[in-house]
């Protein structure tokens, strides 16, 4: 997609280009086409969801993270995952140095809580309503394109995944299924390997130290359920968590 635009001498900015200018272009201003743009969709009625990216001491023990889902009030009590501990909103901060008494989804925010220390906190835990936990994961389903490899992909590769603000290191359990180009659809059996520029729908394991990932699917929560896929300093894959393998099979 293309849009002539002139920014020194104002073409296409906020009026239409007059005729003769570019006569391939019959479409709109660079403002009309913002102003015609879709709302991103906040699930700002969802349970309270946050991923939390660091952790220091300030009066107290501080964390800071993007709410992904709901909304936080000041005396809330939150899930801590995956160590499923309570803990209670002391204060919370927007963008601004002074408290702010409601923050919802899309906010980036730092938060004072009571019933943790520091040291009991990792970067990838996600504070959550205790009315719905965030899921966490050993196992998943995801569907993956390869976009830069040196050889090829097969079952038992290891690589890094980094999925919100969680990074654990992952195997490649087993690959299920190539994705044709085009269509995407499946091949009816598994493939031997991938390669780059292959799309393939694929089980990952959790084989770092924590174990498990806390993660959802990406078609309910897309901030949690996207991810990319490093090995030696360089992004590899990208991909979307489409299936959760629990004890209840999600």
């Amino acid at each position: 997609f293309f849009m002539p635009v002139a920014a020194q001498s104002s073409l296409n900015i906020k009026d239409r280009l007059p005729k003769g200018i570019a006569p391939w272009w019959e479409g709109p201003s660079l403002l009309e086409y913002l102003d015609g743009m879709s709302a991103l969709e906040r699930k700002i009625n969802a349970p309270f969801m946050m991923p939390i990216n660091a952790k220091y001491r300030d009066l107290g023990t501080m964390v800071d993270g993007k709410i992904e889902a709901g909304v936080v009030k000041k005396g809330m009590s939150l899930v801590m995952m995956p160590r499923k501990q309570t803990v209670e909103v002391s204060a919370q901060y927007g963008e601004q140095e002074e408290e702010v008494p409601i923050l919802q989804c899309g906010d980036q925010v730092r938060m004072r809580l009571k019933g943790v220390e520091e040291e009991d906190i990792l970067p990838g835990f996600v504070l959550c309503s205790p009315k719905r936990l965030v899921h966490c994961v050993a196992e998943f389903e995801a569907q993956i394109r390869i976009l830069d490899l040196k050889s090829i992909l097969t079952s038992g590769f290891n690589c890094v995944l980094h999925v919100h603000s969680a990074i654990e290191e992952v195997t490649f359990a087993a690959l299920l299924h190539k994705l044709q180009k085009g269509t995407n659809r499946k091949s009816k059996n598994p493939p031997t390997h991938a390669k780059r520029g292959d799309s393939i729908i694929a089980r990952m394991q959790v084989i770092g130290g924590a174990g498990s990932v806390c993660v959802e699917k990406f078609e309910d929560y897309p901030q949690m359920g996207r991810f990319t896929l490093r090995d030696q300093g360089q992004t590899i894959a990208i991909g979307k968590i489409t299936k959760l393998i629990t004890n209840g099979s999600d």
